[in-house]
C-alpha cells in the first residue's frame, strides 16, 4: 500500500474510522424477524482504521482495496456503503482501507468503515444529506452503522438503532484479542433467553458503580464455544472487571492509568494481541481535537 503522503498527493482524502466498545450488553427479547432487542453503552475508542477516498468524475466505477485479505471486495460493508451513496449519481469512487481494527472482534470495524465512507462521500460530493437521512439509509446495511454516523457515545436500544447521547470520561482501556474471529450470527443463534430480562433505565452519563457490573449476556455462550476466550477472560479478570465486547472476540478492562495498562500489555499471554486505547468523546470526522490533528499530520 502507498504511503499516506503519496495517496494525498494523488488526490485522495484521508478519514479515520474508530472502533467501539460495548461497555455492557443486555439481550432483552427476540423480535418476530429474528433480531434481538438489546441495551448497551457504546464507547468510541481511538483504535482506528484509515480510509482514503478519491471521487471519480469520469465514470461510475467503485474500486475498493482493503489491506486485510480476509475481506472480499464485494462483501466489504464499505463497498456497499459507497454503492448506496453513489446510486444514480453519475459518480464513482476509489477507496483504500488500511485496517488496524481486528476483524470479527466485536469492535465494530466493518460498521465504522461503512459509516465513514458514507459521511466522507456526502462531504466530498457535497450531497448535503442530513445525518438523519444518512442514518436512515445506513440501516439497510447494518444496525451498528447509525451509532458511528451519530458520532457520539451512546446508550443504545432496539437492535442498535435507538441512540441516546451519554457522557463518558475518556478512560484508558486494555483491549485483548485472541487469534480467532467469531461469527455474530452464529453466537446469536446459539444464545438462549432463559429468563425475563428487566430493562435498565436509560442513563445520560456513565456511572462506573451502576454500569461496571452489568454483564455481557452473550459472554457465557461464547466462552462455552471458545476455550481461548474463557482463558483470556479469566486472565484479564485479575486486573479488574474484564468483559467481552459485543459478540467477541475482544475482551477489555478499564485501566486506572497508563502505567497499569503498559504493565498488563508487557505481561500479556503470547496468543493474544493487546491494544492500549483511550475513549473518544466524539467521532474524528466531527472533531478538530488534538487527536484528529495529530493523526492528520
Amino acid at each position: 500500500m502507498k504511503s499516506t503522503h503519496e495517496l494525498l498527493k494523488a488526490g485522495y482524502a484521508k478519514f479515520s474510522a474508530p472502533a467501539k466498545l460495548n461497555l455492557f450488553l443486555k439481550i432483552l427479547n427476540k423480535r418476530k424477524n429474528g433480531y434481538h432487542n438489546l441495551q448497551s453503552i457504546f464507547q468510541l475508542i481511538d483504535l482506528q482504521d484509515e480510509i482514503f477516498i478519491k471521487i471519480r468524475h469520469e465514470d461510475t466505477e467503485i474500486n475498493i482495496k482493503n489491506s486485510s485479505l480476509q475481506i472480499k471486495p464485494k462483501d466489504d460493508l464499505a463497498f456497499k456503503a459507497a454503492q448506496l451513496m453513489l446510486l444514480n449519481q453519475q459518480l464513482g469512487a476509489d477507496i483504500i482501507i488500511n485496517k488496524k481494527i481486528p476483524i470479527g472482534a466485536g469492535l465494530g470495524g466493518g460498521s465504522s468503515n461503512a459509516a465513514t465512507v458514507m459521511m466522507a462521500i456526502n462531504k466530498l460530493c457535497k450531497f448535503n444529506f442530513s445525518n438523519t437521512k444518512l442514518i436512515e439509509s445506513s440501516l439497510k446495511l447494518g444496525a451498528d452503522i447509525p451509532f458511528f454516523i451519530n458520532g457520539k457515545n451512546a446508550w443504545v436500544e432496539g437492535i442498535g438503532e435507538l441512540l441516546h447521547d451519554i457522557k463518558i470520561s475518556n478512560y484508558i482501556y486494555i483491549v485483548m484479542v485472541p487469534n480467532l474471529s467469531i461469527n455474530t450470527k452464529e453466537i446469536f443463534s446459539c444464545f438462549k433467553l432463559t429468563k425475563t430480562t428487566i430493562p435498565l433505565k436509560i442513563s445520560s452519563s456513565f456511572n462506573a458503580v451502576d454500569h461496571d457490573f452489568v454483564e455481557n449476556d452473550l459472554e457465557e455462550t461464547v466462552i462455552k464455544k471458545y476455550l481461548k476466550m474463557a482463558e483470556l477472560l479469566q486472565w484479564l479478570s485479575s486486573f479488574g472487571n474484564a468483559k467481552m465486547s459485543g459478540t467477541g472476540s475482544s475482551i477489555f478492562v478499564r485501566a486506572k492509568n497508563l502505567k497499569m495498562a503498559e504493565s498488563i500489555k508487557k505481561n500479556k499471554p503470547r496468543n493474544a494481541n493487546c491494544f492500549i486505547v483511550k475513549g473518544l468523546s466524539v467521532h474524528p470526522f466531527y472533531s478538530t481535537d488534538q487527536l484528529g490533528s495529530r493523526q492528520a499530520g
